[in-house]
Parts: structure tokens; C-alpha cells; sequence
């Protein structure tokens, strides 16, 4: 059977209509692809963030309500070797916490700072229990808004 021309500019028709509609599907393939992949990664990253986000309140607020227990009869000296790491993890919740924990985390240390410098055995006791129970506040309050942040979905 002979072939014309009408033939041949036909299936050459169909043939490059075929690979356009491959390259578009393929390209809009890619696409999604790449953006769940970019999704993916996002995600990912805003979890492990948010994990040691965790460890990091953990240890804050561990570390500050031992201060508090340790403290209540005796007064604590700045350079003592317990303060000085306290000061290491507040600093590093303040590195990776947003601007509201940051302020929350600064009241709480000053709360503990004053509380377990105060000389004790000077003082009244209605002084001293009342700086334990605005540390308590500030430590409770530091829990709250740290909740609220690594409870949170990413995107927000």
C-alpha cells in the first residue's frame, strides 16, 4: 500500500502531538514531585527544631526548678559552677525560641537569679516565700507558652 503525503504529515502529526503531551506530563510530574520533596524537607526540618526546642525548655525548666529546691534555705554565689551552666541553657533558649518565649525565659531566670541570691538567713520569711512563689509562677508560666509552641503544626 502506498503511503502520501497526507499519511505520512498525519502519524508525523500524531507522533509529535504524543511527545508533547509526554513532556508536559512529565514536567508537571517533576514539578509535584519536587515540591513534596521541598515540602518534605520543610517539614522535616520544623520537627527537629521543635524537638530540640523540647529538650532545651526541658532542661531549662528542670534546671531552674532544682535552683529554686536547692536554694530555699541557702543563697547561692553568681560564679558557682550550677549558675554557670544554668546561664549556658538560657542562653541557648534564647538562640532558638521565638521573641515571646525569649521575653518569658529572661523573666523566669531573673526571678530564679534573685530567688537563689537572696542571703536567706537575713531576710523575713514572708520575703523569701514569696520569691519562691514568683519563681514557681514564672516557671509555670514559662510552661504554658513553651507548650503552645512546640504543640504547633509547621506553617504556622
Amino acid at each position: 500500500m502506498e503511503l502520501s503525503w497526507i499519511d505520512v504529515v498525519d502519524t508525523a502529526v500524531k507522533i509529535g502531538f504524543g511527545a508533547v503531551i509526554t513532556a508536559i506530563s512529565g514536567y508537571l510530574v517533576l514539578i509535584k514531585s519536587q515540591s513534596y520533596e521541598s515540602d518534605k524537607e520543610i517539614k522535616e526540618r520544623f520537627y527537629k527544631l521543635q524537638d530540640e526546642k523540647k529538650i532545651k525548655y526541658v532542661e531549662f525548666l528542670a534546671q531552674s526548678q532544682e535552683l529554686i529546691q536547692s536554694h530555699l534555705y541557702t543563697s547561692s554565689l553568681p560564679n558557682s559552677e550550677e549558675y554557670k551552666c544554668y546561664l549556658r541553657i538560657f542562653n541557648e533558649v534564647q538562640i532558638v525560641s521565638s521573641n515571646e518565649v525569649r521575653a518569658i525565659a529572661y523573666k523566669l531566670m531573673s526571678a530564679i537569679s534573685h530567688f537563689i541570691f537572696l542571703n536567706k538567713n537575713a531576710q523575713e520569711t514572708e520575703l523569701v516565700s514569696d520569691m519562691v512563689r514568683l519563681a514557681r509562677e514564672e516557671v509555670a508560666l514559662f510552661q504554658e507558652v513553651v507548650q503552645i509552641e512546640v504543640t504547633q503544626s509547621p506553617g504556622k
